[in-house]
């Protein structure tokens, strides 16, 4: 067992112990969000909604929504349940919890809420609202970051942003699980001005309470990427998934305009007409920081330490990680570097350089 432990990864050894456990008491589903499906999206009549919750990573779930018709009837549906991450961590961890998407067929277009139980009873129902559509005007480029959490740097919170804005973004939609007050003030200030959405975010999962990582997991930023995508999808053409410190920048600096990131995008569309979603390769940059100064007014703030900045050492790896940017109807779930499921018909297309 010891020359075992020492040649295997722990992680597997962690997995294969999974296999055998079991549980008797499964966790209950919770659900963090319900959205309307957009009929453009659809290929069958009717109208629909998307909920998304957490369940037990080793349960299969039935789910039924109630609602009712104009004249009084109540109308009864078995919601079609998919795995948002079916192949990833499928077995491992029986202690953990899964996404899920739910989708169910309504009376209208637009209820105001739904009601839904796991047992065909309308007297064991929850009443759940949908999310109202944010906007009514199309964007072409919507940017979803990952979730703050313990963000304090607010200068690459400025970088992030503005470069996002200047490539073409039109809205910058920001979970916040856990902020400085210095950072908070200033998405706010954007906020304001119409440019970002701050929506809240839960410290899920919770792995430590004294380790500030212990509070986001790769799944639990990937659930965030899916809420996202599902509030954004009404009134956005493209969304791209990323951190604060992740831009998509051409490959000649000099020469970018305000509809750079746009076009990319459009052209790689007319190229690959069937992609569903575009995966970008990592570019590592290295710059430093300006000291902090006591007292240092944001309004003498400027981007001068860019300009030292310079490419980091070219990387062995089989593989760069990916940041991925989909066509947000051809698309229902997002992993953490590349999409989920994709709608039939749709692809992947990995670029590996521009």
């Amino acid at each position: 067992m010891a020359l075992y432990y020492r040649t295997t990864n722990i992680w597997t050894l962690k997995n294969i112990g999974d296999a055998f456990l079991s549980r008797r008491n499964p966790s209950r589903l919770i659900i963090i969000g319900a959205f309307y499906r957009n009929q453009l999206e659809q290929n069958i009549p009717g109208n629909y909604v998307v909920i998304q919750f957490l369940g037990d990573v080793q349960q299969t779930y039935r789910l039924y929504c109630f609602s009712t018709t104009q004249n009084g009837k109540q109308f009864v549906y078995q919601a079609h349940i998919q795995r948002i991450h079916q192949g990833k961590r499928f077995v491992n961890n029986i202690c953990s919890m899964a996404g899920f998407i739910a989708e169910c067929r309504v009376t209208s277009q637009f209820l105001p809420f739904v009601q839904i139980s796991t047992k065909r009873n309308v007297n064991e129902s929850l009443k759940l609202p949908i999310e109202k559509i944010f906007e009514k005007k199309r964007h072409k480029l919507v940017v979803c970051m990952a979730p703050t959490y313990a963000l304090m740097e607010w200068r690459i919170l400025l970088l992030g942003i503005e470069l996002w804005l200047a490539l073409g973004a039109s809205k910058i939609i920001i979970p916040i699980q856990s902020i400085s007050k210095d950072a908070f003030d200033i998405l706010q200030e954007y906020e304001k001005a119409g440019l970002v959405v701050l929506r809240h975010w839960p410290k899920w999962p919770l792995l430590s309470d004294k380790n500030p990582n212990g509070l986001v997991l790769s799944r639990g930023i990937e659930e965030s990427h899916v809420n996202c995508l599902f509030f954004a999808k009404p009134w956005a053409e493209m969304v791209a998934f990323t951190d604060l410190d992740d831009i998509l920048i051409p490959t000649q600096p000099l020469k970018v305009y305000s509809t750079a990131n746009i076009d990319i995008l459009q052209n790689l569309s007319n190229e690959h007409p069937q992609a569903g979603s575009f995966l970008f390769e990592h570019r590592d940059v290295r710059m430093v920081l300006p000291k902090d100064k006591p007292m240092s007014p944001l309004d003498n703030f400027n981007f001068n330490f860019l300009i030292n900045a310079n490419k980091k050492k070219k990387c062995t790896v089989w593989r760069m990680k990916t940041r991925v940017i989909v066509n947000a109807s051809r698309v229902d779930t997002i992993n953490m570097h590349e999409s989920g499921i994709n709608r039939f018909g749709y692809v992947q297309v990995y670029w590996k350089e521009l």
